[in-house]
């Protein structure tokens, strides 16, 4: 098979395509034909050598994938040779095929095309842990959505507007807007024109927004400190800007306000202290819900599609510029997996 393979991290140029052994099974891993592999933001850090968590060298990036289960080792029963699954991967998934830890993978929806499994198993996932399960949202809150044309904040618009949010989305251009809107969200700010939380604060009558859902950091999150409304959440789960703010905490005393973190690879398994067994239920349900809401309807994953291996570069490159809509995804050939 063909991997997408780094020898040294530093420089996303750093990349070969390589053909290399297929993964071997063990207890309670299986293995995945790869048919569409997403790619996320974090992809970056972990090449660059920025991420917190450590990786073995060389290293195939993908942590997000969906296909085919080609083999089981002992121990597997949640899935069997044959199904189509979506899964959460340590890494590896920019390959033919991939291994995946049962308790991360989970059977895909009979109408469910790949490329939008690659994007719900993880961004889906991610916003629906951060909005219900951290976030506690409830029917008839104000939800402001930052970056909500990238694949976590379209995602968070769809599933806050399915549990009956007013969403208000914030983007960086028109276009990206319009794709916001055109998945749900009620109310429309350019962040890049104009101070958006003062427009917050208009469209809420001086609330401001119960839920802030943010995974840009910097200035972004400063800023949204002013359109918090009492008893508000500001939820942090990323920072695409590179900037991590620091935030008075007085503002949260005096709003009797909520700074709410989510780092979903605790998790599945990633981060340091995780502990996918002990979370595995909450994991399980919160898919579950998400297939209800996709099967209703509810939800339709926007995906950037690019076709085979040789492309990663390409699209990781568009990622890091903020030129891909919704969620970048490789489709993986049949030439990747000989």
């Amino acid at each position: 098979m063909r991997a997408v393979l780094y020898r040294e991290l530093g420089s996303i140029d750093n990349l070969a395509l390589e053909q290399v052994p297929l993964p071997r099974v063990k207890e309670d891993w299986l293995r995945i034909e790869t048919h569409a592999a997403g790619l996320s933001f974090s992809a970056s850090l972990y090449i660059e050598g920025r991420y917190q968590r450590q990786l073995p060298l060389p290293y195939t990036p993908g942590t997000e994938v969906a296909g085919i289960v080609h083999a089981v080792g002992p121990g597997v029963d949640r899935v069997a040779v044959g199904d189509r699954v979506m899964a959460s991967v340590d890494w590896g998934g920019q390959a033919g095929y991939c291994l995946a830890h049962q308790l991360c993978t989970h059977k895909m929806p009979a109408q469910m095309p790949f490329a939008e499994a690659a994007m719900m198993v993880n961004s889906y996932a991610t916003s629906y842990a951060g909005l219900v399960w951290k976030g506690g949202l409830v029917a008839g809150e104000c939800v402001l959505v930052h970056s909500a044309a990238g694949a976590i904040g379209l995602a968070a618009v769809e599933i806050a507007k399915a549990l009956g949010a007013t969403v208000i989305a914030t983007a960086s251009s028109a276009e990206r807007l319009a794709l916001a809107e055109a998945h749900g969200a009620d109310h429309l700010i350019n962040y890049s024109e104009g101070d958006f939380a003062a427009e917050v604060k208009a469209l809420t009558n001086g609330r401001g927004a119960d839920l802030i859902f943010d995974s840009v950091g910097g200035d972004v999150a400063r800023r949204s400190l002013r359109c918090l409304a009492i008893e508000g959440r500001l939820l942090t789960i990323g920072y695409t800007s590179g900037d991590i703010p620091e935030l008075p905490s007085n503002i949260f005393m005096v709003k009797n306000a909520a700074l709410i973190g989510l780092n979903i690879g605790t998790y599945l398994g990633w981060s340091p202290g995780g502990n996918r067994e002990g979370y595995s239920r909450k994991i399980f349900e919160i898919h579950d819900r998400l297939r209800e809401l996709y099967e209703a309807g509810k939800l339709r994953p926007a995906v950037s599609l690019y076709d085979g291996l040789e492309q990663f570069l390409p699209a990781i490159k568009a990622l890091m510029n903020r030129q891909v809509l919704g969620k970048a995804v490789i489709e993986v050939g049949d030439a990747d997996r000989a």
